[in-house]
């Protein structure tokens, strides 16, 4: 019986050297694409996270014809009127049941809630996940984060005691859309704000700095290193930095102005929280920040856009007190301000 030659072919070294260099680079350039894909993903839901709060922001509007002051509260005695907000919007975003139980106060608080930082009430130490950027670095502390923050327009000095609002949200006023001259598409509600992460600039903030920074606020460059993205060794840092507890509506953990661009460094005057100084706006997603206007709409706005001249001191309420004043600080200022008068492209703002 004759025999069949069988001839068995197997990888050689080489080529199988080859073949695994070609998957090699296939999941080298695979990854990224991955990367870039659950990014895109989680900037989709700050989108949507910021579309509910603006939502909520103009029903608020509807029932009470007025949005809430950025800062307020009871006063002394009881939350001693350092209350963001993002309270105001809990009941118009499904959680009446946390909402009363601010307003009843228990636990022993007072009706309304105590001072943001007590620890011990339990509304205060509540996560409400659509407060919070799903990009952002998640440590927990001992209070609960927000990475959404009012805006406040481009001013520096008295922006918590303002007479005058020049942004569409100020501690201690009450604005409407009858205030927003420059139309709601073009004034901007909130921004993106980051979360402490070392000594990253957009979720860290300077404290204690001179006053020389409320008239010339490019000096708060001088902060950071020559990348734009880290606070030098230096400087001193808040202890929690940005957005680090949700109830409480200073200038610190709360409120942005249009100033510095978005990712620029934030820089506290003479003080830790609801102090004086430039506040940015910023996010962990590459490039920039969400945006939210206050027609509704929410915008990825870039880092590059235009800040104007940045040693231009910020206007004054006597600037704006009885007549319009256009934004020193190009586009973005002038995103800020709700009656500057600015000529606003929205091509500008890629």
């Amino acid at each position: 019986m004759r025999e069949r030659n069988h001839s068995r072919h197997g990888f050689t070294l080489k080529e199988l050297l080859v073949v695994i260099f070609i998957i090699s680079a296939l999941l080298f350039l695979l990854i990224p694409m991955g990367g870039r894909g659950r990014e895109a993903a989680r900037r989709l839901q700050c989108t949507n996270s910021m579309m509910q709060i603006t939502l909520a922001m103009h029903n608020y509007h509807d029932t009470f014809g007025m949005f809430p002051t950025a800062m307020g509260g009871t006063g002394a005695g009881g939350n001693e009127n350092r209350l963001n907000a993002l309270i105001a919007f809990i009941p118009f975003m499904e959680s009446s049941d946390l909402y009363e139980q601010i307003q009843v106060g228990t636990a022993g608080a007072p009706p309304g809630g105590p001072a943001p930082w007590d620890k011990q009430f339990p509304p205060w130490q509540r996560r409400l996940d659509n407060y919070r950027c799903y990009s952002a670095v998640d440590e927990e502390g001992d209070y609960k984060p927000t990475n959404y923050a009012f805006s406040i327009g481009d001013v520096t000095r008295d922006i918590h005691q303002l007479p005058k609002a020049r942004g569409a949200f100020a501690p201690g006023l009450f604005t409407s859309f009858a205030d927003f001259t420059d139309g709601n598409a073009n004034t901007i509600a909130m921004t993106e704000i980051g979360t402490a992460n070392r000594r990253n600039v957009h979720g860290q903030y300077a404290v204690g700095l001179p006053d020389t920074i409320l008239t010339d606020p490019g000096i708060c460059w001088r902060t950071v290193d020559s990348g734009k993205k880290y606070y030098l060794a230096s400087v001193r840092l808040h202890d929690r930095g940005r957005g680090y507890n949700w109830v409480d509506g200073g200038a610190g953990p709360g409120l942005v102005n249009t100033i510095l661009p978005p990712n620029g460094p934030t820089c506290a005057v003479g003080g830790l929280e609801a102090v004086d100084g430039v506040y940015s706006a910023g996010s962990e997603h590459p490039g920039g920040c969400n945006v939210a206007f206050c027609d509704g709409s929410v915008r990825f706005i870039s880092e590059t856009i235009d800040t104007g001249d940045l040693s231009v001191a910020p206007p004054t309420v006597e600037d704006f007190a009885e007549t319009e004043f256009a934004s020193p600080y190009g586009v973005w200022g002038a995103l800020g301000t709700i009656a500057g008068q600015e000529e606003v492209d929205r091509n500008d703002l890629e």
